[in-house]
């Protein structure tokens, strides 16, 4: 049977008879024993309807509450009025899970940091991954596709290198062991100085994907078994 709740700023309709066993308040104040019901049928609390809200949602439902924010991370405040009204209330559930702070293993945030390196092992590293990840780097500029629930940054980063050159500009960029043979034909045709080894500027890319976890199951069935 549905009953309305008011509040100063908001009024409530719910059915109680599916979640009276949750809280002694709301199982005496429906029970008549404290007389406080109005003339029209409905009961008026004292308490802020914003975290009313909440406090009904978690009872209809079951589900504990967790608030946050990409950006702003948790919103410890309202966790701590939402811990007083739990107190009131008399939720024994919701008050654990504020008082433990379990909201906090109901979001995990997951690092990947990624290096490049040469071309080839980054052309090896850029085929689509199983989570729609795909990577491609094309001259110095680098296209990173993801997950609408993760967030990448990349930072260009330079870093010296030893590089060896064929001396005959036969192989270009290579090793000294393929281009033995380079070093005779590169002094028979007078380039000395042509090839060898070279310090050169690498440009590499740090990759720093976050991903935010969060684990649904937790808000449903924390607390579940407890007496």
């Amino acid at each position: 049977m549905y009953t309305t709740i008011k509040t100063s700023q908001r009024t409530f309709v719910t059915d109680p008879e599916r979640w009276l066993s949750q809280s002694i308040y709301f199982d005496n104040l429906f029970s008549g024993k404290w007389g406080d019901k109005q003339e029209d049928g409905s009961y008026f609390i004292e308490t802020d309807a914003h975290i009313f809200e909440h406090i009904l949602r978690h009872l209809r439902t079951g589900v504990l509450p967790v608030f946050y924010d990409r950006l702003a991370g948790h919103d410890f405040p309202l966790y701590q009025a939402l811990l007083d009204e739990s107190m009131y209330f008399a939720i024994d559930r919701l008050q654990k899970w504020l008082c433990e702070r379990k909201y906090l293993d109901a979001v995990k945030i997951h690092y990947i940091a990624t290096e490049t390196h040469d071309r080839e092992a980054y052309r090896r590293f850029t085929t689509s991954t199983p989570d729609g990840r795909t990577f491609m780097e094309e001259d110095r500029f680098i296209e990173i596709t993801t997950s609408s629930n993760m967030e990448t940054t990349i930072v260009p980063v330079t870093q010296q290198r030893n590089s060896f050159y064929c001396p005959d500009a036969k192989h270009g960029k290579s090793s000294e062991e393929h281009c033995r043979s380079c070093f005779g034909r590169a002094r028979d045709d007078g380039k000395i100085g042509y090839g060898g080894w070279r310090n050169e500027d690498q440009l590499k890319w740090c990759i720093v994907r976050k991903e935010v976890v969060f684990n649904h199951d937790l808000c449903v069935n924390a607390f579940l078994g407890d007496s």
